[in-house]
C-alpha cells in the first residue's frame, strides 16, 4: 500500500471522524481533574512581615566589630523563628499546651506548629516574612501573628538577660577593683609616711613610658636607624641612667604610684560600664517590629482550581488527540476513497452519502444507528422519500452510469447484477433496492430478486408479503408470475402513498421476495430450477438485480455469482477490517464473479476529500428548490 504524509486536512478528518474519542477522553480527564481537585484539602496562607534591626541583636557590640554582616545576622534570626523554642512559646501563648500536657502530646503540637510556620528573608532588605499554612483560615493568621509577637518578645528578653548578666559581671569586678584600689592607696600613704621621698622617680618613670610609646609609634613607619628613632633611643638611655642613679626608695615609690593609677583607671572604667549596663537593662529596646500583621485569608492557595482546570483542558485535548491518532492508526478498516482504490485495486463506482433521517434530526444524532436498526429507518432512506435533485438520489444515478461504462453496454436484454458485501450491516439491501428504484425511474424494466434467504428484509421495508416468493417458485410450489410483486402491492404496502404517486417509473420495478425460508439455502440456490427461472426473468426484464447475503459469512453469493453478469461490492467505510474486504474480493474473483467495482455506502464528509462536492451540491440544489418555490 502506498505511503503518504498526513496533511492538515487529514488531521482535521481524523479529528472529525474520531470526535467521540476526543469528547470521551476530554470528558474523562476533566472529570478526573474535578474529582482530584475536590478531594484535595483546602490550604490557606497568611503572612506577617517583621522588620529586624541587626545592630540591636547583640547589645553593646557592633556587628561589624564582631565579624558579622547584616545577611548573616538576619539569616540567624530566620532560623530562630523556625526553632522549637519559639514554637513552644507560641503554643503557650495560644494556650495549646500547659504544665499538664504530656511530653508526647507536647512534641506532637510543637512539630505541627513548626510544619505550618516558615520564615524567609525578603531579598535586599532587613524584612522577614513569617508564613503560616493551614487548612483553617483563622488559624493561619492567629499562628503567624503569635509567632511574630513571640519572636519579638523573645528578642527583648534575650537582650535584657544579656544586659543583666553583663551588669552582674561588672559589679563583681568593681568590688575586686575597689579592694585593690584601697590597698594601693594604703601602701602609697604608708610608704610616704615612712620615707622622705619627693616623687622624682615617679616623674622619670612616666617620662620613660612616654618615650617608649613614641619609639613604638615611629617604628611603624621608620627603621631603627632613622634620626628620630636614634634620638628617642638616646633619650631612653638617658632616662634609664637617671633611674639607676636614684635612691631605692624613689624607685619603690614610683612603682606604688604606678599601681595606684592603674587601679584608679580600672575602677573608673568599670564604674562607667556598670552605669551603661544598668541603663541597657532598664531600656527594653526591641530588635524587631511587626510591619504588616497577618490577615485571615479569604481564598485558599491550594488547590488552585484555575491552574488545575487549565492543565486538565490542555491534557484532555492533547490526550484526546493522541488517542484519536492511536485508534486511527490501529484501525484496520479503510478510511478514505483513495485508500479503498489503492488497496482493493478496483475502482470506486459509487459514493452514497450519509442521509439524516427524521430521527437523527429530531434528537441531533450525527451518526448512523445501523442500516438495519429498524424498518422505519430503512424505509426513510429509500430514494422515493427524497427530492430527485438531492445528492442522495443523484448518487444512485451516478452509480448506474459508472456501472454502464464499466460494462461497456446498456442495461438491456436481461442484464444481471449482483449486490453483496463482506459482512452484515454494510447497507447492501438498501443500496441494491435504491439502485433498482433509480434504474426504474429512467425507464429500465427492473426486477429485484431477494437472494438473501437467511435474513430477508425487503418485504418489511415495502410492507409486502414475503410468502410466496423466490424459494416457493424454485421448489415448484408457485408459478413465477404468482410471486412477483408490482405497483399494486407497493401501493397497498406501508410506503407513503403520496411519495409513491410522485415517483415516476415505479411501474417499471418488480420485486421477487424471498419466500419461505428454507432449512438449507445453498441447496435451493444450487437447484437447476434457479437457472431456468432466471432465464425466464431475462426475457421479461432489462435489468435483474440479485440481493445476496454477505460473502464472508455464507457461500450463497458464490453460488449466485455464476448467474450474474456483474458483481458490485458494497462497503461501509470503517465497518470491517481491510483484510476482510480484500478477502471478500478474492473469493468473488475465485468464484469467477465479474467484480466491476465497489460502492462506498454511508459516506460522511470526514471520509471524503475536499474535491468531492456532494455537500456543496446539496446546498446548491436546496437553494435552487427554495428559489423555485418562491417564484
Amino acid at each position: 500500500m502506498a505511503q503518504y504524509e498526513l496533511s492538515l486536512y487529514d488531521y482535521w478528518r481524523i479529528v472529525k471522524r474520531r470526535k467521540f474519542i476526543l469528547f470521551f477522553t476530554f470528558t474523562s480527564v476533566m472529570l478526573s481533574t474535578w474529582i482530584f481537585t475536590s478531594m484535595q484539602t483546602l490550604v490557606f496562607q497568611s503572612v506577617s512581615t517583621v522588620k529586624v534591626e541587626p545592630s540591636l541583636i547583640v547589645p553593646g557590640i557592633a556587628t561589624e566589630a564582631a565579624g558579622w554582616d547584616v545577611l548573616t545576622a538576619i539569616n540567624t534570626e530566620v532560623k530562630i523563628i523556625k526553632s522549637a523554642v519559639v514554637a513552644e512559646r507560641t503554643a503557650h501563648m495560644l494556650k495549646l499546651i500547659n504544665e499538664k500536657t504530656t511530653p508526647a502530646k507536647k512534641q506532637e503540637i510543637l512539630e505541627s506548629i513548626q510544619s505550618k510556620i516558615d520564615a524567609e528573608r525578603t531579598p535586599d532588605t532587613n524584612l522577614i516574612r513569617i508564613t503560616c499554612i493551614s487548612s483553617d483560615p483563622e488559624e493561619t493568621a492567629r499562628l503567624a501573628n503569635a509567632t511574630a509577637e513571640v519572636y519579638i518578645e523573645k528578642g527583648v528578653e534575650d537582650r535584657s538577660r544579656r544586659a543583666r548578666e553583663l551588669r552582674e559581671f561588672i559589679q563583681k569586678q568593681m568590688v575586686d577593683a575597689e579592694v585593690k584600689l584601697k590597698d594601693s592607696e594604703d601602701k602609697v600613704k604608708k610608704f610616704s609616711e615612712n620615707n622622705n621621698t619627693k616623687g622624682i622617680g615617679n616623674s622619670l618613670t612616666m617620662k620613660l613610658l612616654d618615650l617608649q610609646t613614641k619609639r613604638t609609634d615611629l617604628l611603624k613607619n621608620y627603621t631603627a636607624h632613622h634620626p628620630d628613632v636614634v634620638m628617642i633611643d638616646r633619650q631612653i638611655e638617658s632616662m634609664e641612667d637617671q633611674l639607676k642613679q636614684l635612691p631605692k626608695e624613689e624607685l619603690e615609690y614610683a612603682r606604688l604610684i604606678r599601681d595606684l593609677r592603674l587601679n584608679e583607671e580600672l575602677y573608673t572604667m568599670l564604674a562607667k560600664r556598670y552605669k551603661e549596663a544598668q541603663i541597657s537593662e532598664a531600656d527594653r529596646d526591641q530588635s524587631a517590629f511587626i510591619v504588616t500583621p497577618a490577615m485571615a485569608p479569604t481564598a485558599p492557595i491550594k488547590p488552585n482550581k484555575f491552574a488545575n482546570y487549565s492543565i486538565g483542558v490542555l491534557i484532555g485535548i492533547f490526550m484526546g488527540f493522541i488517542f484519536a491518532l492511536l485508534i486511527e492508526h490501529l484501525d484496520t478498516s479503510i478510511g478514505t476513497i483513495e485508500d479503498v482504490e489503492t488497496y482493493m485495486q478496483i475502482p470506486v463506482i459509487g459514493i452514497i452519502p450519509r442521509v439524516e433521517t427524521e430521527f437523527h434530526k429530531k434528537y441531533g444524532i450525527g451518526f448512523s444507528l445501523g442500516q438495519e436498526s429498524t424498518d422505519a429507518e430503512l424505509r426513510a432512506k429509500l430514494i422515493v422519500y427524497h427530492s430527485s435533485k438531492s445528492p442522495f438520489v443523484e448518487s444512485y444515478h451516478t452509480l448506474r452510469t459508472n456501472i454502464k461504462f464499466a460494462k461497456e453496454e446498456s442495461f438491456t436484454s436481461g442484464s444481471t447484477m449482483l449486490f453483496t458485501s463482506a459482512g452484515v450491516m454494510e447497507g447492501k439491501t438498501l443500496t441494491s433496492i435504491n439502485f433498482a428504484l433509480a434504474a426504474a425511474q429512467t425507464g429500465i424494466k427492473t426486477m429485484y430478486v431477494e437472494m438473501d434467504l437467511r435474513r430477508p428484509s425487503i418485504h418489511k421495508v415495502f410492507g409486502i408479503k414475503r410468502v410466496p416468493g423466490f424459494t416457493d417458485c424454485v421448489l415448484g410450489k408457485k408459478h413465477l408470475n404468482e410471486v412477483i410483486r408490482g405497483t399494486t402491492d407497493f401501493l397497498l404496502g406501508e410506503l407513503a402513498l403520496e411519495k409513491l404517486l410522485k415517483t415516476p417509473g415505479l411501474e417499471n420495478l418488480k420485486i421477487l421476495p424471498c419466500g419461505t425460508i428454507p432449512p438449507n439455502p445453498v441447496d435451493v440456490l444450487n437447484s437447476p430450477y434457479v437457472s431456468t427461472m432466471i432465464e425466464e426473468l431475462k426475457k421479461q426484464f432489462d435489468l435483474i438485480i440479485f440481493d445476496c447475503p454477505p460473502v464472508l459469512l455464507f457461500a450463497d453469493t458464490m453460488v449466485v455469482s455464476k448467474y450474474a453478469d456483474t458483481c458490485v461490492l458494497v462497503y461501509r467505510v470503517g465497518r470491517i477490517p481491510r483484510g476482510a474486504l480484500k478477502r471478500t474480493k478474492d473469493q468473488l474473483i475465485n468464484a469467477k464473479a465479474k467484480v466491476v467495482g465497489i460502492v462506498l455506502n454511508d459516506i460522511k464528509s470526514t471520509d471524503m476529500e475536499p474535491r468531492y462536492g456532494y455537500y456543496y451540491a446539496y446546498k446548491y440544489y436546496s437553494k435552487d428548490e427554495k428559489t423555485s418555490k418562491v417564484k
